[in-house]
């Protein structure tokens, strides 16, 4: 996908000379649970590193399934996997082969990496830098590893604030100037905003051109929305075992009534639950709400005031608005909500899913062009609620949910590169060029 290029949301680039710089240019490789996707960016230099926000373009981006986190049973494999994003990246660059030397390349797995055992994560890692050093990009070994939830939480807040244009040079970030951001993958959760008060626990200090600021950010692994589905079969197949039904075929209060759900346990299909089950869909969207509650441990103790789940401190968010993307605003999209969709909303729409037969599921929502999303939709759509709801105890008005701004995705990966730039002078300032025989900056 290639995506149109438009000019930042503040003006002016360092000097009176910056409409001559030249470009730079970048690629960044997501490393996600569900695939890997290549974003290529440029972005224009400035003379005077740390004094202004670097601001990049994303100039296309591409995708290939599975995850890197699939190859934990065959690392050596993982190379050619990732091989075709980079030949799009090549091409995408071709009229800047003279300086592929000097494009950075960097990869990021984010929570499927987070779930495997060290050994295998870190022989993935291997054979993704050994691959990556045989590129023509600029490439260090430190540039490929795993974010931690906190920084993958912290790189949406970055991308969603951007994209809203609420990162300025001349303007000291705010909780009153910034947003939220709600990010909802495959293996994980995160949830990052600006506290009008003081942060106790899980603080982010973040270096953003001549702004320092400090952010609290948390990461929820086994929250994203497959993990999740995994947590709730694992709590019915233990009901279903305690209460002496047969565990060959059991009901699902979250699957239509026609729909046969068997939980897998892993994105790569190569691995099942210790016993393998077929669910039947009940349709039952009280059923469905009070079992996704189960796996949030809300009573777990809360030893700093206040907690969100499991025990976790969270500041209280008073009035911040927020921006949930990634699977969010997927959700709330495929209920055929708008972007201002209240909370209430979302559950009125959830409980009419959650009513329907797989057949009319298959004739009301054909739209949902995924067969996946539109089978799993009543799940999908009580755990995204029960989340934000239940969950972070957001309120109604609270909370916008959109996947793209302007034409430009919301994506942590895009935050990363900005995270990226503006920590690295040498990628902010413009790359010597030949001129005449000679060795001169434009």
């Amino acid at each position: 996908m290639h995506w149109s290029l438009v000019t930042c949301d503040w003006q002016g680039h360092g000097n009176s000379g910056s409409e001559h710089k030249p470009w730079r240019f970048g690629s960044l490789l997501s490393g996600s649970s569900e695939g890997s996707r290549i974003y290529v960016l440029r972005w224009r230099p400035t003379a005077t590193p740390g004094s202004e926000i670097i601001c990049p373009e994303v100039v296309g981006d591409s995708s290939v399934v599975p995850g890197v986190a699939s190859f934990a049973l065959k690392p050596h494999d993982v190379g050619s996997s990732l091989k075709p994003l980079l030949q799009y990246a090549m091409k995408l660059l071709h009229s800047e082969k003279d300086d592929w030397a000097k494009i950075p390349v960097y990869l990021r797995a984010t929570a499927g990496m987070r779930l495997l055992f060290p050994d295998e994560r870190e022989n993935i890692l291997e054979h993704v830098r050994s691959y990556f050093r045989t590129l023509p990009f600029h490439f260090r070994n430190e540039m490929a590893s795993v974010a931690t939830g906190e920084e993958e939480g912290v790189f949406g807040w970055i991308s969603a604030n951007y994209l809203m244009g609420n990162l300025k040079p001349d303007e000291v970030p705010t909780s009153q100037t910034t947003i939220g951001s709600l990010d909802l993958g495959g293996a994980s959760a995160q949830i990052v905003f600006m506290p009008q008060k003081s942060t106790i626990q899980h603080a982010f200090p973040l270096h953003l051109g001549p702004h320092r600021v400090q952010l609290y950010s948390y990461s929820f692994l086994h929250f994203g929305i497959r993990e999740a589905a995994h947590r709730t079969a694992s709590v019915v197949i233990s009901d279903a075992l305690l209460s002496v039904q047969s565990e060959a075929t059991i009901g699902h209060p979250c699957f239509s009534k026609g729909y046969i759900y068997t939980p897998m346990f892993s994105y790569s299909g190569e691995s099942f639950a210790p016993i393998q089950v077929r669910m039947n869909g009940t349709s039952d969207f009280n059923g469905c709400e009070s079992l996704v509650k189960r796996i949030f441990n809300k009573d777990a103790p809360c030893l700093i005031e206040k907690c969100s789940f499991y025990g976790v401190y969270q500041p209280r968010v008073y009035e911040v608005p927020f921006l949930a993307f990634a699977h969010f605003a997927d959700v709330v999209a495929d209920l055929g909500l708008p972007v201002d969709a209240q909370l209430e909303d979302i559950r009125i729409a959830t409980r009419y899913v959650c009513s329907l037969t797989l057949v009319q599921l298959e004739m009301l929502f054909a739209r949902v062009a995924d067969e996946y999303d539109r089978t799993h939709l009543c799940f999908h759509a009580t755990f995204a609620y029960t989340l934000l709801h239940f969950g972070y105890e957001l309120q109604a008005n609270q909370i916008m949910f959109k996947t793209s701004s302007g034409g430009k995705p919301i994506d942590w990966a895009v935050g990363a590169m900005i995270y990226e730039i503006n920590q690295d002078p040498l990628l902010s300032v413009p790359l010597p060029v030949v001129h005449n025989g000679s060795l001169r900056v434009v």
